[in-house]
């Protein structure tokens, strides 16, 4: 048996009493690990059952790294209680764990990650807008999903400063001079263009405070969604959720008109 560390990123009830748990580990990236008992009313494994937990427990990695893992006892654990609080941040932890878990083969090392990984949930705990922090790393995972938009500068002239749109047909952004070249460029605005090229290379561990209008954070949304959809093919159920949620919200800052008087 060994000591393994990592953030529990989802669990799911196995036979009556038992439990399986995805975890993001440290030493091997994310394994799926059998509780025995944790769901006993007395069990001391019971922590194991609250998603975005950090533990350390002691365990048995998959053996060969393939089937299941075990995890006999809790030696530490921290739960991001701000996480788990706000409805609208838990949905967007819910879709980070979703993402990160269709991005990586389990039993695979992923030590960068996992401090990313890590780095974004402290900053749900603390608060942070969790569109903000959802929206860095599913920039920053579109390598892994092999898509790499370039940010960084016009492929066509290598320019690195002035207005820019993105282009799908030249993968990436285009200065104004050559908008005419793609007429499918999506038309953004400039401030939405700074931060997506901000947002794909910043460090989450180094992250102060954002604060973004709305209409900002709908366009870096819409970019987002449009390479998910259209370059990577995934559109997870947290997503939606957090669209339905988000259409909800809107409905209900819609103020009823005045009845006219008679």
């Amino acid at each position: 048996m060994v000591l393994i560390e990592g953030l529990i990123l989802q669990t799911t009830a196995y036979r009556e009493h038992d439990l399986l748990v995805k975890l993001f580990t440290k030493e091997a990236g994310i394994i799926t690990a059998m509780a025995r008992g944790a769901k006993k009313q007395k069990s001391q494994l019971t922590v194991v059952n609250q998603p975005y937990t950090w533990v350390v427990v002691d365990g048995v990695y998959p053996k060969n790294q393939q089937g299941l893992g075990f995890i006999n006892s809790v030696q530490e654990s921290r739960i991001y209680k701000n996480v788990l609080v706000d409805l609208t941040t838990a949905a967007y932890a819910a879709l980070i764990a979703k993402d990160l878990t269709v991005a990586f083969e389990e039993n695979e090392p992923q030590l960068v990650w996992y401090a990313k990984m890590l780095a974004a949930f402290d900053q749900l705990n603390q608060q942070k807008d969790p569109q903000v922090i959802a929206n860095i790393v599913e920039l920053q995972l579109l390598p892994v999903f092999g898509v790499s938009p370039n940010w960084q500068k016009d492929p066509l002239s290598g320019a690195e400063t002035g207005d820019f749109d993105y282009s799908e047909k030249y993968n990436g952004i285009i200065e104004r001079a050559h908008f005419d070249m793609d007429d499918h460029r999506l038309h953004l605005d400039q401030k939405t263009v700074y931060y997506l090229r901000l947002f794909s290379t910043i460090d989450i561990q180094k992250l102060g405070a954002i604060t973004l209008s709305p209409v900002t954070k709908r366009g870096i949304q819409r970019v987002i969604d449009y390479l998910y959809d259209r370059q990577v093919g995934f559109q997870p159920k947290e997503k939606r959720f957090i669209q339905k949620m988000a259409a909800f919200e809107g409905q209900l800052q819609i103020k009823p008109r005045k009845k006219e008087q008679e």
